[in-house]
């Protein structure tokens, strides 16, 4: 029976009497989960959530249930530290089994999105991808090959911009799988803003109203690699010699700093070296600022939302619409041109026009009006890339 379900008979109806449950476990996995199950419980439907607790490091995850307004998860996992994404995979689909679920929801590219949606489809539920079709095209980020593994075996795809729509257009997936939503983490801010704002005038109180910058740095390839972290270093102590930097550090990037000796060369410079703070206190941070500099791609599209010019520390960014409805500049990968592409970001006329459909705080709402309309299943999606579920250290024959 099970194998006759597995390989699918045609086209099945995604709305069942079983719950809907959403996975998150790490910071912008629960700033996208929240306008979702606000957005179902204005339906009469809830959406429980599970909490991988991917982010073990309480300085990310801190307060951000009271922040977002966000009920407690159903269940708490304690995620593994050892091949994660299998062993989260396989708590999940033991969850899962138990709750018999009649739609899985996955948000974003991180491992705790990988693990639910490989528990899904090897139980073969309706699995809905928020945040679907993004890509940036650095094969070796751990979040590209997530988000590539993700929508591949996902029955729904729900598109956060446009150019989602021609990504995955060129991969050959079939438009019946997509529903341009929009973005939710748009939805969250909007949700927040007379929060955001008093943050704001309280960090305005403390320093002065665009009078420093903010940074944030944390992917691997940026802060793994010590030559490559200690010329960010470089770099931020540069832009710190004309504007003070307030840099909260994630507890990866402060590892390596502090291994490198360069925390304290840092603060030495004007560089205010700080923990994270939490999620409204961090807007609040941002919105006050005359800048941001970052490789985090939530962070972006805030800052884009926020109208302020961003310096993205990568070499593309997977969303589009930040370069053409924001003040956004991507530097590259090479530290060295950060201080020139800081020093042109300001140059980046403001956009004009009316802010996208994708940004106007109503992304959940017709999500979930997907959701409650049901939708036919595609037969059996195949198994998911045995390269690239090595490449995350999961073996294809524990899924």
């Amino acid at each position: 029976m099970a194998a006759a379900r597995r390989r699918g008979a045609g086209p099945r109806r995604g709305r069942g009497r079983g719950p809907w449950i959403a996975v998150a476990g790490t910071r912008p996995n629960y700033v996208k989960l929240a306008p979702l199950v606000r957005a179902a419980a204005a339906r009469g439907r809830e959406l429980q959530w599970i909490d991988t607790g991917q982010h073990t490091a309480r300085a990310l995850s801190a307060g951000m249930t009271e922040d977002l307004c966000l009920p407690e998860p159903c269940v708490r996992l304690r995620a593994p530290r050892t091949r994660r994404i299998e062993r989260l995979a396989q708590a999940l689909r033991r969850e899962f089994e138990a709750r018999g679920p009649s739609l899985v929801v996955v948000v974003g590219d991180v491992d705790s999105t990988l693990a639910g949606a490989l528990a899904a489809w090897r139980l073969d539920l309706p699995l809905a991808h928020v945040e679907a079709g993004l890509r940036s095209y650095e094969r070796g980020m751990p979040e590209e090959r997530n988000r590539v593994v993700v929508d591949s075996i996902s029955d729904r795809l729900y598109l956060s911009e446009p150019q989602a729509q021609a990504n995955l257009d060129r991969e050959g997936f079939a438009r019946a799988r997509m529903r341009k939503s929009g973005n939710v983490m748009a939805d969250a801010l909007w949700a927040l803003w007379p929060r955001i704002e008093a943050a704001a005038e309280r960090w305005a109180a403390k320093w002065t109203w665009g009078g420093y910058v903010v940074a944030t740095l944390h992917r691997q390839a940026n802060v793994d690699d010590p030559r490559r972290l200690s010329a960010y270093a470089r770099s931020l102590t540069r832009i710190a010699s004309h504007i003070p930097v307030v840099f909260p550090v994630h507890p990866r990037t402060r590892k390596r700093l502090a291994a490198l000796g360069l925390l304290q060369d840092l603060r030495r410079a004007r560089v205010r070296v700080g923990p994270p703070r939490p999620y409204l206190d961090f807007l609040g941070l941002v919105r006050a600022s005359m800048a941001v500099i970052t490789d985090s791609g939530g962070l972006q599209v805030e800052a884009a939302l926020l109208g302020l010019p961003c310096v993205v520390a990568r070499r593309k960014t997977e969303h589009e619409l930040v370069l053409t409805h924001g003040r956004t500049l991507v530097a590259g990968t090479d530290p060295r041109r950060l201080y020139r592409a800081f020093a042109r970001v300001f140059d980046l006329p403001a956009p004009a026009g009316r802010r996208p459909r994708a940004w106007d705080g109503h992304a959940a709402e017709r999500i979930v009006d997907d959701w409650c309309r049901g939708f036919q299943r595609p037969q059996r999606l195949p198994a998911p890339d045995n390269k690239l579920l090595r490449a995350a250290d999961v073996s294809p024959d524990a899924i």
